[in-house]
């Protein structure tokens, strides 16, 4: 057996500890009682996300010229800094400290980020298994949100009992676990270190996504689709905790994210009419659901609103691998950084905007704003399924 299989089961729990985070569903309710606003509160979210996008580059190249491993490793102790600093803030109930907390979470996502997925398709390669690189994604991602359920398990008694500050302390359980499992990882033998110079690395991948159309078009489509559906997740939490009380938000989420990972295993049958038909039914679906949720406004709404998530498992399953697909191997986490920056970019002014949009108006205001932009989103797939023939057997 090689021992590069060992990952396999390390993805899982990655994702696992990644996403057992108790603060999550309160996180912009946590802020906006320190910062005295949602737009500010809106900003630690933006914050994240621009520095995340600032450092996507670097740590791209440095992850495609140094080791997989070891860029999992420094994200995994920049995850705890973050924590102790987000922690901290609530301590203090100082808006610089909590900032401090978002610019150290948007480092260690953008050391991550690319890099967990380039080291499951390298993985794949090692086992020879390309063709099922979606059913292991999937898989991971079912694990994900099983962590993220657990959260709210977690999160619900220490909110009724107890305060979110003392629920932020708690999220450091989980960054330690994941740092464990980061430090476990078999480096595939498919990883080839890129010896091109920064600038040169940098460029030769622009060059790729200059002249392959097909990867700038789905790069697009996940751009915006990430950036509504991070916009949607945190606004969401604010509206619920208009009709039910904030111990039992997470108890709304708790839905959301057993949805999620039924998605993804629904996603893995749904593989079979294609990844460009998966992506676009499951935006379709998400924005009916959400439709139907703003319609009601009233206590079935929060409730309605979670089963969106049950479309997030094709949705991202079927943009990460139609973006594998198209990545060349030498230069895999850069290229993702690449459409990480774009797509950071984009997420930050949603937040502002729509962050905004409910200090002006009202929340419902901003979600029915966010339901526009998801028919637009909804367009371009389907614009992307018409156009992108020699795909459409993915």
């Amino acid at each position: 057996m090689l021992p590069v299989r060992r990952n396999l089961s390390l993805f899982k729990w990655n994702n696992f500890f990644m996403y057992l985070w108790p603060l999550s569903a309160v996180g912009i309710i946590y802020a906006q009682s320190i910062t005295g606003s949602y737009a500010a509160a809106a900003l630690f979210f933006s914050i994240y996300v621009m520095v995340q996008s600032l450092a996507e580059l670097p740590t791209g190249i440095m992850s495609d010229k140094w080791s997989r491993r070891k860029t999992m490793i420094v994200s995994g102790v920049l995850y705890i800094a973050s924590s102790m600093c987000i922690a901290l803030a609530g301590n203090f109930n100082n808006i610089w400290i909590l900032y401090s907390g978002a610019v150290f979470w948007g480092i260690s996502e953008a050391f991550r980020s690319g890099t967990d997925d380039a080291l499951m398709y390298e993985t794949m390669t090692d086992l020879r298994m390309k063709p099922k690189y979606d059913i292991v994604f999937s898989s991971a991602k079912i694990w994900r949100y099983s962590g993220a359920a657990v959260a709210t398990f977690v999160a619900v008694p220490v909110l009724y009992f107890f305060n979110m500050n003392t629920l932020a302390w708690i999220c450091l359980i989980p960054n330690i676990g994941q740092l464990i499992v980061s430090s476990m990882f078999i480096e595939p033998k498919s990883f080839h270190k890129n010896d091109l110079g920064s600038m040169r690395h940098f460029l030769a991948a622009l060059k790729n996504f200059r002249h392959n159309k097909n990867l700038r078009r789905i790069a697009v489509g996940q751009i915006i689709s990430e950036s509504w559906g991070e916009a949607n997740y945190r606004i969401n939490s604010i509206y619920a905790n208009a009709f039910v009380p904030i111990w039992a938000i997470d108890i709304v989420v708790f839905f959301s994210r057993v949805f999620s990972a039924i998605g993804f295993y629904i996603a893995m049958q749904m593989r079979k009419i294609g990844l460009l038909k998966m992506a676009l039914v499951s935006q379709v679906y998400k924005f009916i659901v959400m439709a139907i949720g703003l319609a009601f406004n009233n206590f079935l709404s929060p409730w309605t609103l979670s089963a969106i998530f049950l479309g997030s498992g094709g949705e991202r399953t079927a943009e990460n691998a139609l973006l594998q697909n198209e990545f060349s191997d030498e230069m895999r986490a850069t290229m993702m950084s690449i459409v990480s920056i774009f797509g950071g970019i984009l997420t930050a002014a949603c937040f502002w905007f729509f962050g905004l949009v409910a200090d002006k108006w009202s929340i419902y205001i901003a979600l029915l704003s966010l339901l526009a932009y998801k028919g637009l989103v909804v367009l371009y797939w389907w614009g992307l399924k018409q156009g992108i023939s020699n795909l459409s057997n993915r």
